[in-house]
């Protein structure tokens, strides 16, 4: 999560997208949902430079929206750490408004924006996580993938992302035995993920095809029918 790439990915042309980096975390890694943008509702941060991006984005904590937003927020706003191009910084750069007012020359006419440097806040909460020993206050982006590394919750959550990824469905109760056995070889392998995928493509799940109660049929490997 602190990767360039990652960062950069979710991230707007010109600021962080704090709000998609938070809803990152809560989909994919803590296993929860967040509604999608209801129609007829722009989602648009103020562009005022003199204010930090922590500052505009209270917009978001309007009754209307912040039903949906404490979800994901709070999870995002740690990694203001990074700029939008993934390069770690401790400070932002803002619009000075007086200074700039007064940046003019001998006849007054303006000479341009004057900026300066503002300490940055990169605190968050995790909240709702499924997991006591997840929630609370964090201070950094550092102390959150800590707590997000030593979550039995999360590393779950992940492999039941890897199962539905590789094998092109969701799970199902009758999948219970092959995502018990993929975390269990992905626990005793040190977090091997080559061993965590032979796991998975050697399960029954994988191997065979079952059909449903409404009649559909499971995917499995190609050559088998149902």
């Amino acid at each position: 999560l602190m990767q360039p790439s990652w960062l950069v990915a979710w991230s707007t042309n010109f600021d962080n997208d704090v709000v998609r980096r938070g809803r990152w975390i809560r989909e994919r890694l803590l296993g929860g949902t967040v509604p999608d943008l209801p129609i007829g509702v722009v989602a648009q941060v103020p562009d005022e430079k003199h204010r930090t991006y922590r500052d505009r984005l209270t917009v978001t904590r309007d009754a209307v929206c912040w039903k949906c937003h404490q979800q994901m927020d709070d999870l995002g706003l740690p990694f203001e750490n990074f700029d939008h191009y993934g390069r770690f910084r401790t400070t932002e750069i803002v619009l000075d408004v007086d200074a700039t007012e007064k940046n003019v020359d001998s006849k007054g006419k303006p000479l341009g924006p004057v900026t300066r440097e503002v300490p940055l806040d990169t605190s968050g909460l995790i909240a709702n996580g499924g997991d006591a020993k997840l929630n609370g206050a964090i201070k950094d982006p550092r102390e959150m993938l800590r707590r997000l590394a030593n979550s039995e919750r999360v590393r779950q959550v992940f492999i039941r992302h890897v199962f539905r990824y590789f094998l092109g469905r969701n799970e199902t109760l009758s999948d219970a035995q092959t995502l018990q056995a993929a975390d269990r070889t992905y626990v005793e392998s040190g977090g091997s993920f080559k061993a965590l995928l032979t796991s998975l493509l050697t399960s029954d799940s994988f191997l065979y095809r079952t059909e449903s109660p409404q009649g559909a049929l499971h995917s499995t490997s190609s050559g088998d029918k149902p």
